[in-house]
């Protein structure tokens, strides 16, 4: 009964975000409150679940909120651009050169954390050079979409948050755990690239691109930052250094860290209350969002767990699943994580099927870490390739092609990427074989 209870709630929050039914904050409230009122558990201690898992996740959600707002802050101040000037400045009009310069732009505007940021970043940077070398757009929404599933697991980026939630981790031993595999993926994409670059080179050569459309929603505006932004930029730029350090050396908490690096940001560029709370406004929906969705998915999972749903679920997919193959069984799950995040999307995926396979994965001796390992990487590849992702469709009107050619051309090879992905934490160690 717990089991049946625990599998149907899992399903109307599957199907509540995948239909576009409601908001997320919603869909959680709604499962939260019905899964113990179907089994008759009383309100007094349905309150303890919601604020136990309240008081376990509040510190993970405020961090979120202001890592948010302080990247957005030094994007819009112009700490990136620097970087994203220079690389594009050295692209020549050769192709490799532009798919490498993608890619680069892509990790420096995914330093936020944040999808939405990467596209409105590097299309606008990157798209001029697409047309004029006659390479197809569906390319730029390639590498982005596979830079956004190798880097989303930065402290703060949204698929290492949610394993912290989800698994009772701490941010900064996902991220040192699997930072060497980021490294190396990073490596094998620049050497797809290469692949990459041949192809398009070939396919311009015997014009196959000669009628291709170019219709970005985006370009470059070409505005320049306000003088007292440009005058600030070296003290902006070493205050991100400082932060980032911070982060990295783990000797502050994450939360106190970009808490702190947020006041002193706003406050040395904007002097009038009212500008501090423009920007604020700005970004306040989004920071909002992400600060819920994080404290929410730990009510969610100590709502589950408290209630026993749980371990109900775990011991049902424990007694089916054969003996002899526990030994692949972080392997097997994390091959298909791929298809199920297209399926089912970063947010259902995490907090729905996560944590029953976790518990599986605990009865057969892995840890939350190598399950982190295992089972992220498929679905943080397929972030960009997932139809119910409001970011997806934002990167594919910003290059201007449709969901069908993107996933025809993208769809496989982020599959074989996150396959290398997988192959790659089991060679170095993170995930056991």
């Amino acid at each position: 009964m717990l089991a049946l209870v625990g599998l149907l709630g899992i399903v109307l929050f599957i199907v509540l975000l995948a239909r576009n039914k409601t908001i997320m904050p919603a869909a959680f409230v709604i499962v939260i409150l019905l899964i113990p009122l179907c089994l008759g558990i009383p309100l007094n201690e349905i309150s303890g679940y919601i604020t136990d898992g309240i008081a376990s996740t509040a510190t993970l959600g405020i961090m979120a909120a202001f890592a948010i707002l302080f990247f957005t802050l030094m994007n819009k101040l112009g700490v990136f651009d620097t970087i994203v000037g220079g690389i594009t400045r050295r692209i020549g009009s050769h192709i490799y050169p532009v798919l490498l310069a993608t890619m680069l732009v892509s990790i420096c505007s995914h330093l936020d954390g944040q999808a939405p940021s990467t596209i409105l970043v590097t299309i606008p940077a990157l798209y001029p050079f697409y047309k004029k070398l006659r390479i197809r757009p569906v390319v730029l929404t390639f590498i982005l979409s596979a830079v956004v599933g190798i880097w989303s697991f930065l402290p703060w980026g949204s698929v290492t948050l949610t394993n912290s939630v989800v698994m009772g981790l701490d941010v900064l031993d996902i991220w040192q755990e699997l930072l060497p595999a980021l490294l190396c993926m990073t490596g094998i994409l620049s050497l797809v690239l290469l692949g990459t670059a041949y192809t398009e080179k070939k396919r311009i050569a015997a014009g196959l691109n000669d009628k291709t459309a170019y219709g970005s929603m985006f370009q470059s505006s070409g505005e320049e930052l306000p003088a007292r932004a440009r005058r600030l930029l070296p003290f902006n730029t070493v205050l991100t250094v400082a932060v980032l350090i911070l982060l990295f050396l783990n000797v502050v908490n994450t939360a106190v860290v970009f808490m702190a690096g947020y006041t002193v940001a706003v406050l040395v560029n904007y002097r009038t209350i009212k500008e501090q709370m423009a920007h604020f406004s700005e970004h306040a929906s989004t920071a909002l969002m992400i600060c819920l969705a994080m404290v929410l998915g730990g009510v969610f999972g100590n709502v589950l767990n408290d209630s026993g749903v749980l371990n109900a679920m775990i011991t049902a997919l424990v007694s089916v699943f054969p003996q002899s193959w526990s030994r692949y069984l972080l392997t097997i799950f994390g091959t298909l994580s791929y298809p199920l995040g297209c399926f089912l999307g970063l947010t259902a995926y995490s907090f729905g099927v996560t944590p029953v396979i976790n518990g599986v994965a605990a009865n057969f001796g892995f840890s939350a870490l190598q399950s982190v390992c295992a089972l992220a990487p498929g679905y943080s590849m397929s972030i960009m390739a997932c139809p119910i992702m409001p970011s997806t469709h934002l990167m594919l009107g910003a290059a201007g092609i449709d969901l069908k050619t993107h996933f025809r051309y993208s769809g496989w090879r982020l599959l074989m990427l996150a396959l290398a992905f997988l192959a790659v934490t089991i060679l170095l160690g993170n995930v056991p074989l």
